[in-house]
């Protein structure tokens, strides 16, 4: 799919400047932003899933704390 974006001069010589295909590197710059969000968002799940972990731990140890308790 093509796509029209407005850049500065001065950042479209300097990318001119150094790489034979702009689209090429538009892309790889993408693709490689996409990978660092999606492995942000896989850091924040399991962050969220430890925590998760942990409350369910505490209930866990809680009541068998209870249990311990009235059984003497």
């Amino acid at each position: 799919m093509k796509i029209s974006i407005s850049l500065p001069d001065e950042l479209v010589h300097y990318v001119d400047d150094r790489v034979e295909n702009r689209s090429r590197l538009i892309e790889g710059l993408l693709q490689a932003w996409r990978k660092q969000q999606e492995k942000q968002a896989m850091v924040e799940a399991c962050l969220l899933l430890d925590e998760l972990s942990n409350d369910e731990d505490a209930a866990w140890q809680q009541a068998a704390i209870i249990d311990w308790e009235v059984s003497g």
